[in-house]
């Protein structure tokens, strides 16, 4: 059967194929046969809180004579020759324990972690790996500085109005408490450095937790959900479309004395489905949101750049033109069934989140859009990462911001953690992320909700 499999193969690519290909049926190797050893590391700084872990990650190559197949240019005939070829070799096919990666002391780093809490911030360290007597590149980490984390915890209170259509007309939903605290949970543990080893995450020290009292002061019977019913007429009103984000983002402000509770007391997050259209990014088709846009004349309106602000002392509920100034929407589907609207860019609820307090996208593809260090988000510790590597959370940084399909430009792997990055482990913010948050919450008065305890006392 395995022979006729492979003259299977061969005649579908002679009869298919117009470029010289060559294909690798077997992937079992002996360590002679390994060509190269490549070493990269999860990013180029670390902090040394002991906390923080520096992954680093072995990729073998191989060589190998292989039968390959094409057509020539001139005659137009098929042809077969044997060529020398260099493929990647898949992890379960090298022998077990043969790569090792090593410290500049030539210890071996157990399961391919490095953290610290004794080096100097400044230390330069190399790595490599080896297996026999090849060895791999060498990688320079730089140990930074360990950040001011003294800050004081904040509880920002959260409710989410959860819009159902009638049964009528569509299908009808609903989220359980336990669910919605699952996801703050999930949102809280991402900003404060829970569930990462991201050597350059930092900690928020800022907790979501669900409102237990309603913007009247009464108990909620539910924490933290509201339930919308919307009536036939009005759902019908908002047409026939898949696509409802406008008119949803209409109703919402149509009804703002049941759906915008006071911005000074709530952080606001709607939950409809308002569209059952994909993309890439999932940005549009998965939530709806707007940075902040007004600070307190106390501060310099440049402080946090890529920010469209102006100055305003305060921000209530009357200065409300667009709910998405003091919340933001999500798709139910995205969050529910976090593939269904992005595919491979799995949606977190961590990442409008982050958004929604002044933290920027990652993504670099249109290269006219870095700032002027060759940054997309102002925060030197992210890496904007190159677009042609976003379905994996190995990614490579295009260091001199020439075109994605310049195969000559110089790369920079990294591992993405970040919840702004597309297609990412999505479990934390970087150091110089956290720094720009807690200058939001502290200078815009837009997202102040933290500063009432009225969602868990139901008094002043």
């Amino acid at each position: 059967m395995r022979y006729i499999i492979v003259i299977f193969v061969t005649l579908l690519m002679l009869s298919s194929c117009e470029k010289e290909e060559s294909i690798i049926h077997d992937l079992n190797i002996s360590p002679d046969e390994i060509s190269k050893i490549e070493l990269r590391a999860d990013h180029k700084t670390l902090v040394p809180n002991g906390v923080s872990k520096m992954g680093f990650h072995t990729f073998v190559y191989a060589k190998r004579n292989v039968m390959s197949y094409g057509r020539d240019e001139e005659t137009d005939e098929f042809y077969g020759k044997e060529i020398e070829e260099e493929f990647l070799v898949p992890d379960d096919q090298i022998p077990a324990g043969y790569v090792k990666v090593y410290d500049q002391n030539g210890n071996v780093l157990e399961d391919g972690y490095y953290a610290t809490t004794s080096d100097v911030p400044g230390t330069v360290l190399q790595f490599y790996a080896k297996g026999g007597n090849m060895e791999s590149n060498r990688l320079e980490i730089t140990i930074r500085e360990l950040p001011e984390e003294d800050y004081e915890e904040i509880v920002i209170p959260v409710v989410f109005h959860i819009l159902v259509p009638p049964a009528t007309v569509a299908p009808a939903y609903d989220l359980s408490v336990e669910f919605l605290e699952e996801q703050l949970q999930r949102v809280s543990d991402a900003f404060n450095r829970k569930i990462t080893t991201d050597p350059n995450a930092g900690n928020a020290k800022v907790v979501f937790k669900l409102a237990t009292y309603d913007q009247n002061g009464l108990k909620m019977q539910e924490p933290g959900k509201n339930i919308e019913n919307i009536s036939t007429t009005d759902f019908t009103n908002m047409g026939t479309s898949s696509n409802k984000t406008k008119p949803y983002l209409s109703y919402i402000l149509t009804k703002w004395k049941r759906l915008i509770w006071d911005p000074n007391k709530y952080l606001n997050i709607w939950l409809a489905k308002f569209t059952s259209s994909t993309s890439v990014t999932g940005t549009s088709t998965s939530y709806q949101m707007w940075p902040p846009m007004v600070m307190h004349p106390d501060y310099d309106l440049t402080s946090i750049p890529g920010l469209d602000l102006e100055h305003k002392e305060s921000f209530t509920l009357d200065d409300v033109e667009d709910c998405r100034e003091v919340g933001f929407m999500v798709n139910l589907d995205a969050l529910y069934t976090p593939t269904a609207v992005q595919g491979s860019n799995e949606f977190s609820l961590a990442t409008p989140m982050a958004e929604y307090f002044g933290i920027l996208q990652t993504r670099c593809d249109m290269y006219e859009y870095l700032n002027e260090d060759g940054d997309s988000d102002y925060c030197p510790d992210t890496y904007s990462f190159d677009y042609g590597f976003y379905p994996s959370v190995f990614k490579a940084n295009n260091l001199d911001g020439q075109p994605e399909n310049d195969p000559t430009r110089p790369l920079e792997y990294f591992t993405s953690f970040n919840v702004m990055d597309m297609y990412s482990y999505k479990n934390s913010l970087s150091i110089d992320q956290v720094k720009r948050l807690r200058m939001v919450l502290q200078q815009c008065p837009s997202r102040w909700a933290y500063k009432s305890d009225w969602a868990f006392t139901g008094g002043n």
